[in-house]
């Protein structure tokens, strides 16, 4: 789809194998939303929260409203990822910050062996547990690990797991964004602007460990 990365996960982690391939054409049918069961329409919905809480604040603000225009999201979402994957297709720098919570969510698909678990309720945990995390430590603008907790909530995602600090940083060890000791997370200034930060796997542990209060 947008984007072109191909992937298959192995043991050490998901997604560690595959090519970028562009599609020549994308075609969305918003109807087929209705086939969905209300897991999987609210897995898609954490890549909309994610998409929103990277970029795009004015979107953010229309998901928090009562049936927010499922066409108009789709094509603001899929505007925005075209945009920043045309900028940096093989993720040198901006495109880095599509993966805000994929860093914690992809350690516990692993954690949880692939079942049990999508990949949007995982991302939806790793996006709360980092934000709540990086306002209580002075990363991220005060009450936005709040407003992000909402709107998860509101599409009945998860905001928090039951693995602790360290199994998430160990499984996360063998992420694709790790590069030697250190390992790029996706943090968020405020709702809709974003920014890499370079940690440790030390770090991240330390950091899980303080989001702990802030989940419900």
């Amino acid at each position: 789809s947008v984007g072109g990365k191909t992937g298959v996960d192995l043991p050490e982690g998901k997604n560690l194998v595959g090519a970028f391939w562009q599609p020549r054409l994308v075609l969305i049918d918003p109807d087929a939303l209705q086939t969905l069961s209300p897991l999987f329409y609210s897995d898609g919905m954490a890549e909309i929260i994610k998409t929103a809480c990277i970029k795009d604040a004015a979107l953010f603000e229309r998901l928090n409203r009562k049936d927010p225009p499922i066409e108009k999201t789709i094509a603001d979402c899929i505007a925005i990822k075209a945009g920043v994957v045309e900028r940096d297709e093989r993720e040198a720098g901006e495109r880095t910050l599509l993966n805000f919570g994929h860093t914690v969510g992809h350690a516990l698909e692993k954690l949880h062996g692939y079942q049990g678990l999508t990949h949007g309720h995982a991302v939806a945990v790793g996006m709360a547990q980092l934000t709540a995390a990086a306002e209580r430590t002075g990363l991220s603008e005060p009450g936005c690990a709040r407003q992000l907790q909402l709107c998860l909530t509101r599409y009945g995602l998860p905001c928090s797991d039951p693995a602790s600090a360290a199994q998430i940083a160990a499984a996360a060890a063998g992420d694709k964004k790790t590069i030697g000791s250190k390992i790029k997370l996706v943090l968020l200034r405020r709702i809709g602007e974003s920014y890499v930060y370079p940690a440790t796997l030390a770090e991240l542990e330390q950091l899980l460990a303080k989001a702990g209060g802030s989940q419900t």
